[in-house]
């Protein structure tokens, strides 16, 4: 007789280890103790040490940097004793039980900001540092591979500003030497293998302001530069005791933060599997050959994330999405699923010019900052076009404002309000030109938008006290008007579409968290923000969004995600700030652009990053 089970039943195998990535992997190690980036290395994937870094501001501190060092057997992190000197971003390499931490720098949080760049070295001997010969110049940010006894540095840092060097230095276990200059000069460069097989790879370069994935390799008498990675970037880890013909690079950012890993196999780079946590700011890296561990870094703030990387075998089971099996080991029920992260941000390429209250719209790697006030000097015409790394200046608008508002890509767009009297103006962009058209009934200005240049919506703002709770809508050729919103506001942040709309925020004229959504028709109030603010900016659709910035008295780093029932709070934005600009397609993929107190030039881009991870269903 047939069962339940045997007709809608399914096996659940029993597998001793967690299934892994076809091919190569990472996962889940012990945790770090102590969360923090620019994180000194040293080690294998069981024998490993973390030395030093930033840490984060601290509690009425003037540095971030610690002296923290911790070991690691394979499974969990102990603290073992500290460094004489607290700093990060410098020179590291060796083993556990034999280290070097060199050069490196400390950044004050307190004003004046300023930076310590050293020369000082220290020597780890398992149980203690000690201070022994300096390097012959202050370096950081620098790329470093070999042994307490035989190690090299090339290329980095030096000064602040910073200035990118080519200068490479051995280390014989007690003077450092002067060696051959590297082909390109850089800096935020990974580095692995030995003083006599070894390679640094990617980098930043000063001037012109770039990412780059090259890879150079070193002999014990020359630098030959070789096959580039297939994904430049900065800021990475690598498995520090790898050779000329294996290791591993991972993490770093492209600008965007990433998890991209890949395997060098002596002539060329490979991508393989990410890492589960996308991290920046020179994660530890330790490791030899494929055999890798990250550890550290930055995301959103410090982390503690340890994982570690593997080349599956036959006798592995390989992960596939939705599986679902009973690990024996730890008498655990899981399940193979995509798991997302909370997301982080990082820095884009700046504005050319310091802009705030702009029109912004677009994505991440095509977006539009139109007008906007740049200061005393007042309004400004400039529109600007961003291709996923740099702005470049395309043709201004024909009247300069603040508080306008747009939509649109980089080929076809529309703008519209303004302050008084130029608050009905509205202006089409065709790509390489804006030709005024048809004037709005009313005028507005420091509203919301959401939608395309031949469906585009506009909602809220000026005129002056309350705001209003008029909405038009342009169908590329006229205005019509829209259904009211229920509660009269301006500063307020939207997206989405003409059909489909978010309002969230801004002032009534007290500050508000109200949210309403729009179905082409009508706004209906929905459940309200978790932080209330005026002057932020939103991204993304009706079902998937992101608000970010604004001011509840003080600039606001607060980042809210709308997956179009509730609200809730990710990743902060690096830097406060109020009247910016926004564009993104989702609540995975936010833009912030300028803004103000003081009137702004930076960018930040927000991602969440993703994984097939194993996930615990139940426990025995």
């Amino acid at each position: 007789m047939a069962t339940y089970k045997g007709i809608k039943g399914f096996t659940v195998q029993s597998l001793a280890t967690d299934p892994v990535t076809a091919g190569t992997s990472w996962s889940s190690g012990g945790n770090l103790n102590m969360a923090r980036a620019e994180i000194g290395n040293a080690g294998t994937q069981t024998a490993a040490l973390g030395f030093g870094g930033y840490a984060g501001p601290p509690a009425g501190g003037t540095s971030g940097s610690t002296v923290n060092t911790e070991a690691y057997d394979g499974t969990s992190w102990t603290e073992v004793n500290n460094m004489n000197q607290a700093k990060g971003h410098g020179v590291a390499f060796g083993l556990q039980t034999a280290a070097i931490f060199a050069g490196g720098y400390q950044d004050l949080n307190a004003p004046p900001y300023a930076r310590t760049v050293y020369t000082e070295t220290e020597s780890w001997n398992g149980t203690s540092w000690t201070e022994v010969n300096n390097l012959p110049k202050t370096l950081y940010r620098t790329a470093a591979f070999g042994t307490s006894t035989a190690g090299i540095t090339a290329a980095g840092a030096t000064g602040h500003p910073a200035s990118d060097q080519s200068e490479s230095y051995s280390w014989d276990g007690t003077n450092w030497t002067d060696g051959p200059n590297v082909n390109t000069p850089r800096s935020y460069q990974m580095g692995l293998g030995t003083s006599t097989a070894g390679m640094i790879v990617g980098g930043y370069i000063q001037s012109p302001a770039s990412v780059v994935g090259n890879t150079e390799i070193w002999n014990g008498s020359a630098w030959t530069e070789v096959n580039d990675l297939n994904t430049a970037r900065r800021e990475g880890g690598a498995s520090t005791i790898g050779s000329t013909s294996e290791g591993i690079v991972f993490a770093g950012s492209t600008p965007l933060i990433t998890g991209k890993t890949e395997v060098y196999n002596g002539t060329s780079w490979s991508e393989t599997a990410d890492l589960a946590t996308a991290r920046v700011s020179s994660p530890g890296g330790s490791g030899v050959g494929s055999l890798a561990l990250c550890f550290g870094g930055y995301a959103g703030g410090e982390l503690t994330a340890t994982e570690e990387f593997s080349v599956s075998t036959v006798a592995d089971t390989n992960k596939n999405l939705g599986q679902v099996y009973y690990n024996t080991t730890t008498n655990l029920l899981k399940l193979t699923a995509t798991v997302y992260g909370t997301g982080a941000w990082a820095s884009g390429g700046n504005l050319i010019t310091a802009t705030s209250g702009m029109a912004a719209f677009g994505t991440q790697t095509a977006a539009l900052s139109v007008g906007g006030y740049l200061g005393p000097p007042g309004a400004t015409g400039k529109n600007e076009e961003y291709n996923g790394t740099s702005w470049t200046e395309k043709a201004d608008i024909n009247t300069a404002r603040y508080g306008l508002r747009g939509g649109g890509t980089t080929t076809s767009a529309i703008v519209a309000g303004g302050p008084a009297p130029n608050d009905n103006l509205v202006e089409s962009w065709n790509g390489s030109s804006w030709t005024e058209t048809t004037e709005m009934a009313s005028g507005k200005a420091n509203g919301a938008s959401a939608g395309i240049s031949t469906a585009f919506l506009m909602f809220g703002g000026v005129p002056p006290g309350t705001g209003d709770v008029n909405t038009f809508y342009w169908n590329g050729s006229s205005w019509a008007e829209g259904g009211d919103m229920n509660q009269a506001k301006r500063n307020l942040a939207g997206f989405g579409t003409y059909t489909s709309a978010i309002a969230a925020g801004g002032e009534t004229p007290s500050v508000t968290a109200n949210t309403e959504s729009y179905n082409g028709t009508t706004w209906t109030e929905v459940n309200n923000m978790n932080t209330a603010r005026r002057a932020l900016a939103g991204s993304g659709s009706q079902t998937a969004g992101l608000v970010y910035g604004g001011t509840t008295g003080s600039d606001s780093t607060t980042t809210e995600s709308w997956n179009g029932t509730s609200w809730t709070e990710v990743a902060d934005l690096a830097t406060g700030r109020l009247a910016l600009g926004g564009a993104g397609t989702s609540n995975t993929q936010g833009f912030a652009i300028g803004g103000e107190d003081p009137v702004q030039a930076g960018t930040e881009e927000f991602t969440v990053p993703e994984s097939i991870s194993n996930v615990t269903v139940a426990s025995s």
